[in-house]
């Protein structure tokens, strides 16, 4: 049985009438198909595990094509690509699954010159529209996944899909040809290799913006059909290819006095707003007015600060991170933005939180011309699975993540790292300033131990005080740029050194009797 996802598109249509019909299972987004499952259609919400399960039962292979539906309003696109996709892979794993076919989409090249020859091999540069960065998410999440399941899983990175030719050529240098797509899938479904793959998918010949290059390698046999019309393609470029990647019109700095922080309910969000309304305008948002959160006496931990009345010329207001509209009304008039949001637990909130939340503060922040955007997270170390860098030592924040697969209440870290990917895209496309506060563990410095501490631990008071360095750091060497915020601790598991030269930040709380018993 094989499902086909996304199953209204015109790659899928074609699947369908090349496919037997009595091997198909289609799932559609649009709530009019018919949801039964005697015709063999579904639709449903894919970031729904009850449903998705279901989906996938008897399955023994998966064309995911979702992720390159560009029909869909973005803030489902999003869900759909992050949660979605996490959800169908993790369940295709569990179910048996031999083999997931992921589409994805050679857009992702669009902003480097045809004169390069881009191999699957090359950074994938998404913009942030949202094809693009739904596509991108879509890989990252079933990458993360494949690592840690073994899982066969052949991402196909197609051109534009056109039906159209001219006796057999095609008009745009970045198009493939529907048959040839075809075609494609059809030698996905037949590459023996486990693990992760990608394949580019383009039309044949020397004038296809992006080449046929590993597909086109015996292994996997991929032979399109239809070329590109001849065109001329531009030369090298005379700049430097530093100058071809950087972004085209970055959003310009500007002086900061007035803070929006969504999540301020929070410990960390608490500490922070105490040490930055001394210096700034603070409009301090959640999912619940302050003082409820501060009714409920309930500190995540103990010691953790709680809210306190809201005093002028400090704001507050309501705001769901999950609701553009909310975010965009609260960040308008700001300088900048702090993102202390967070959902651990719940793998439906986590991701509207954590993900659809992070799209959010980020399209909020391009609008209103913000440049400093602070983003909170936690490290990227895989807590568990088989690639976790959890036995490694002096791993630095620029290690490539490894979220892991989530059990329980780590489905935080999956839906944080999918943040994470869509705050570098934006940062790098509108050359904005986003600084990545990378945390593990909270302590209250004043009280007695009482626990081990985290070999990332830091006080409520010194993550504050690592906020504020965000703010007032006059530049960052990157657009985007992850810091490990930590105590100095003997672990030597997570050196602080960058957070100290990037944002001249240093711990002040010595967290020596949390591990030390002299």
């Amino acid at each position: 049985m094989i499902l086909i996802t996304g199953s209204t598109i015109p790659l899928a249509r074609a699947l369908i009438a090349h496919l037997p019909a009595t091997q198909l299972r289609l799932y559609t987004n649009d709530p009019r198909a018919d949801p039964g499952t005697t015709s063999g259609e579904y639709t449903g919400d894919l970031c729904d595990r009850t449903f998705v399960d279901r989906l996938v039962a008897g399955v023994t292979t998966i064309i995911h094509l979702d992720p390159i539906d560009e029909t869909l309003d973005p803030d489902v696109a999003v869900a759909h690509a992050s949660c979605g996709t996490y959800q169908l892979v993790d369940a295709a794993a569990n179910a048996g699954v031999r083999k997931v076919v992921l589409a994805s989409t050679l857009a992702l090249f669009n902003r480097l010159p045809a004169s390069w020859q881009v191999t699957e091999e090359w950074r994938p540069r998404p913009t942030a529209a949202s094809a693009e960065l739904c596509a991108w998410l879509a890989e990252c999440s079933a990458r993360a996944l494949t690592r840690d399941t073994g899982l066969a899983v052949v991402c196909l990175r197609f051109g534009q899909i056109t039906a159209r030719d001219d006796a057999g050529l095609l008009a745009d240098a970045r198009q493939v040809h529907i048959a040839d797509a075809l075609h494609a899938v059809e030698c996905a479904l037949a590459y023996p290799q486990l693990g992760w793959s990608i394949f580019h998918i383009a039309a044949a010949g020397e004038y296809a913006k992006l080449r046929v290059r590993a597909a086109g390698e015996a292994a996997f046999g991929y032979q399109p059909r239809y070329a590109v019309a001849r065109a001329a393609l531009p030369g090298a470029s005379a700049e430097s290819w530093r100058n071809a990647l950087a972004p085209s019109a970055p959003v310009a700095s500007r002086p900061i006095r007035r803070v929006v922080m969504l999540g301020a309910g929070g410990p960390v969000g608490v500490a922070a707003a105490a040490l930055l309304g001394q210096e700034y305008t603070l409009h301090l948002t959640d999912i619940q007015l302050l003082a409820e959160i501060a009714a409920r006496n309930e500190p995540q931990s103990p010691g953790a600060p709680v809210p306190v009345p809201t005093l002028p010329p400090h704001t507050e207001a309501i705001v769901d991170i999950g609701n553009y509209a909310q975010v965009y009304a609260a960040c308008a008039g700001a300088d900048a933005i702090i993102n202390c949001s967070v959902m651990r637990r719940d793998p439906v909130a986590a991701f509207r939180v954590n993900t659809l939340g992070a799209y959010h503060v980020m399209r909020a922040a391009v609008a209103h011309g913000i440049r400093r955007v602070v983003h909170t997270g936690p490290y990227q170390i895989a807590p568990s699975g088989i690639t976790s860098y959890g036995w490694d030592h002096e791993i630095h924040a620029d290690a490539p993540p490894r979220p892991g697969r989530a059990h329980g209440w780590q489905i935080y870290f999956h839906s944080k790292y999918l943040g994470q990917e869509i705050c570098r895209v934006y940062a790098e496309h509108y050359g904005l300033e986003v600084p990545v506060l990378l945390f593990a563990d909270f302590v209250d410095a004043a009280l007695p131990p009482y626990r081990e501490v985290h070999s990332l631990a830091v006080s409520f008071q010194d993550a504050a005080r690592a906020i504020r360095c965000a703010l007032v750091v006059p530049t960052l060497p990157n657009p985007y740029e992850p810091l490990h915020i930590g105590a100095d601790l003997p672990h030597g598991v997570f050196p602080n050194e960058k957070a100290r030269r990037v944002l001249e930040w240093q711990p002040l709380d010595d967290l020596q009797g949390w591990w030390d018993r002299s």
